[in-house]
């Protein structure tokens, strides 16, 4: 390396801590994008608001069917009263609805460079009704 090279070295390396000296607001960074909410995650607590009124209204169908039940002396009053139809079908789509929406929860969560608020409150949402179907059924099978 000659004398000049070196030179121009130094220089170059004056140079730049000079600008970083005299620059008052650091290096220069890009702006950080805000993250995005989780499609599937908005999703799941969509259903999981669905599932809710849906249980909701199975409780409201209830005293109905139960008159219907009691009010006849058929054995086969369960299968005649269409309140208990109703319930039943409900309950399936109620069942259906939390496990698509756990899976659309889980799915969201999966998601990188996406918030995760969303999808977490939509699995515990999903969790608690879940649990909840789950040991009704267990109460009504002893």
């Amino acid at each position: 390396m000659d004398k000049f090279e070196q030179v121009h070295e130094r220089d170059n390396t004056k140079q730049e801590e000079v600008t970083e000296v005299n620059n008052p607001y650091g290096t220069f960074q890009p702006p950080v994008t805000p993250l995005k909410h989780s499609g599937p995650g908005i999703a799941s607590l969509v259903l999981g608001i669905l599932s809710l009124i849906t249980y909701i209204t199975i409780l409201a169908l209830s005293p109905a069917a139960a008159r219907d039940i009691l009010q006849s002396n058929s054995p086969e009053a369960m299968l005649e009263s269409i309140y208990v139809i109703i319930i039943g079908v409900l309950v399936l789509v109620g069942l259906l609805l939390n496990l698509t929406g756990m899976i659309l929860a889980i799915v969201g969560l999966s998601l990188k460079n996406r918030k995760k608020i969303i999808p977490i409150t939509g699995m515990i949402f999903h969790g608690i009704i879940l649990l909840i179907t789950v040991g009704f059924f267990i109460l009504g099978m002893i």
